[in-house]
């Protein structure tokens, strides 16, 4: 697969704002690829700096966020761990996240020590286990289509839709092998740079290329339906 003639179809077709990123959940770093060189304080801060440039960043890197940490599959020590809880618990406090909820939450189950960040077009010689876009609703709706995630016909692929953390919709798209949609959070919106008009659309690695192979027909189609229901609202005048 071409990622870079990927990342350029999706870019262009949807008008995306902001480029696909990709990420490689791996046992070790590729050569080449730096280690990320700053202190982030949240997993969803990788996304933004990920726009820019290829990385990859350790668990030890993850751990002031401890959330973060857990739904992208690391086994946080003790200490983390209660940092997270006392988080959590105060959370709880203001009615936002409650602790029973931690068990619920989804995780990547692929082992990997490291997770390699990056605008898609970067990944020549490596290839993404899931790739997320910043896209508008409009936008989502498109790529949800072009992904096969709206047909209803019983095939498990049924558009799936989360709330906080955002961070979730990585190990919900890989685990069910379908794009998979996050509205977003605010630690997202503050640490990510979310907009309020934007959401989260995660793709597994199994369904890029069928989603740009159906992408042109998409468009089109939506088109010719936009067309086709202008045309219909003209003919009432009240409408």
């Amino acid at each position: 697969m071409d990622c870079a003639r990927i990342a350029n179809a999706l870019l262009e077709g949807l008008h995306l704002a902001h480029p696909p990123i990709g990420m490689a959940f791996l046992e070790e770093p590729p050569a080449g690829v730096p280690r990320y060189s700053q202190a982030a304080p949240s997993a969803c801060t990788f996304w933004k700096a990920a726009q820019n440039a290829l990385f990859y960043a350790t668990a030890e890197d993850h751990y002031n966020c401890p959330i973060g940490a857990i739904t992208q599959g690391f086994s946080p020590p003790q200490s983390v761990m209660e940092q997270g809880m006392a988080l959590i618990e105060q959370m709880g406090k203001i009615q936002y996240f409650e602790a029973a909820e931690v068990g619920s939450v989804p995780k990547v189950e692929k082992p990997h020590q490291i997770i390699v960040y990056g605008p898609l077009k970067s990944f020549q010689n490596l290839w993404p286990d899931v790739v997320m876009l910043v896209c508008t609703p409009f936008q989502a709706m498109l790529l949800s289509e072009a992904a096969g995630a709206v047909i209803w016909r019983g095939a498990g692929r049924e558009a799936r839709v989360y709330g906080r953390p955002a961070c979730a919709v990585i190990p919900s798209a890989m685990q069910s092998s379908a794009a998979s949609a996050s509205l977003g959070c605010m630690g997202a919106r503050t640490f990510a740079g979310i907009q309020s008009h934007e959401l989260l659309m995660a793709i597994p690695a199994g369904g890029l290329a069928e989603s740009e192979q159906k992408l042109s027909v998409i468009l089109k189609a939506n088109a010719e339906m936009k067309n086709f229901y202008e045309t219909r609202q003209s003919q009432f005048p009240s409408a």
